[in-house]
């Protein structure tokens, strides 16, 4: 263990530590120096395929170092040999601040002392907007609104002292595990039912939200007036499950809830590694894209499919039986061109589709149909689409569009070991 009084190591460090291990930069018991040549090395390998995930890791923390002055850069050049150079005497010659991305011109700039601006984030997005408010319950709420089951937007906010965005949840909580929900919907708030009965009859028992929240996403998508619903979430929230148990609610249930005729899912057809990818696969699109929709599957059967003791090999399993009545898949590539009517569209994993492919999927749905959008949009893969995701397009309209309904999971049920997960790899 270091001294509280030995001084940390001057280190040089080079371009396939930072590739390998960036976190090395962090190492209190030693002090980084780094040539000029590395930050341009890594600058250079931002646009490799295969390492650039490690060469962002590594300009992030060098960039926090190099604010912080943690970190020393040798060899900065001092000449106007390199295009960095030149952009950066710019701001040195007019006198304003300077702004980059690439952490060899910011090294340079640190260097001559040119005062530094953050590059700005599209302040058009919230990005801490999560579809809901959580408000607690009080005396007066049980005297005079219990019993309600709508108010106008203005009488709902002064009587509550929130303020409602379109389509947003309010949750009133009554005690830790009971509550009341509203929603505004153009201009009136409504009290939001929380009966499981129709969930049941469309063959789903013993599965019900295990929070507010989730109640929250599970109407979203059972809501048939807003033909767009969001629902974005860590692993293990219950974002595909509880669009699922919705989507079999409005086309398995009750008549008075039929709302669509079929269920069709798609997912972009990426690989979790392209050095394991099998390539182009023939059949049909279910059987092209049977890779990508376990987890689709998976959670139908667990929906549907009751343990017994008695099932016979001639038995067909209710989850089958869903499956082949109901559901259809759908490739991205097959949307273009496509019109669907009276069906629910789930879409998993959409923050991997780019903006053209966002836009095609939303412009197939028709009046009398509806499209969920279930994903990990603050978890996405690194440097997927970047600049041209599809997701803040649509992210700038959250609690504006009268179309939209949006709703950000963030408590993990599935396990203790998928909570474990998600807070030792969060990035």
């Amino acid at each position: 263990m270091q001294s509280k009084n030995m001084e940390p190591q001057e280190v040089v460090i080079d371009t396939n530590v930072l590739i390998d291990n960036p976190e090395v930069l962090l190492d209190n018991k030693i002090k980084p120096i780094i040539p000029y040549t590395v930050l341009a090395e890594l600058d250079n390998l931002k646009r490799n395929p295969d390492l650039k995930r490690a060469a962002q890791s590594a300009i992030k923390l060098l960039k926090f170092g190099l604010v912080n002055k943690s970190i020393k850069v040798t060899n900065i050049p001092d000449e106007l040999s390199t295009p960095d150079e030149k952009i950066v005497d710019q701001a040195v010659q007019h006198n304003v601040p300077f702004m980059s991305n690439d952490i060899g011109a910011l090294a340079i700039a640190i260097a001559r002392e040119v005062e530094m601006m953050d590059a700005i984030e599209d302040e058009t997005i919230n990005y801490g907007y999560t579809g809901y408010q959580e408000i607690n319950y009080t005396d007066e709420y049980n005297k005079t609104f219990h019993s309600l089951k709508n108010m106008q937007l203005e009488e709902f906010e002064h009587n509550m002292k929130v303020s409602l965005k379109e389509n947003e949840y309010c949750i009133i909580y009554i005690t830790d595990t009971k509550y009341d929900i509203w929603k505004n919907l153009q201009g009136t708030v409504y009290r939001i039912t929380q009966k499981m009965g129709p969930y049941t009859n469309a063959g789903i028992k013993g599965v019900q939200p295990l929070d507010a929240i989730q109640m929250c996403a599970l109407d979203a998508v059972f809501d048939p007036i807003v033909p767009l619903t969001v629902i974005t979430g860590k692993i293990g929230t219950g974002k595909t499950i509880l669009s699922l148990m919705a989507a079999l609610t409005t086309t398995r249930g009750e008549k008075r809830y039929k709302f669509y005729d079929k269920i069709l899912v798609t997912k972009p057809p990426v690989s979790i590694n392209k050095d394991i990818y099998t390539g182009y696969k023939p059949g049909t699109s279910e059987e092209k894209m049977s890779g990508h929709l376990g987890g689709i599957k998976s959670n139908l059967k667990y929906l549907l499919d009751k343990k017994t003791e008695n099932i016979s090999t001639d038995d067909i399993l209710e989850s089958d039986k869903a499956w082949s009545e109901t559901f259809g898949v759908i490739e991205i590539d097959e949307i273009q061109g496509t019109s669907l009517h009276n069906t629910i569209l789930l879409v998993d994993e959409f923050q991997l589709l780019d903006t053209d492919t966002l836009k095609l999927v939303l412009s197939r749905i028709s009046e009398n149909s509806k499209v969920v959008l279930i994903g990990d949009t603050e978890h996405q893969t690194y440097g997927m689409n970047r600049a041209n995701e599809g997701f803040k397009v649509l992210y700038k309209h959250l609690g504006k569009a009268t179309e939209f309904n949006f709703i950000k999971m963030e408590k993990i049920y599935r396990s203790a070991l998928a909570s474990f997960v998600s807070a030792i790899f969060d990035d």
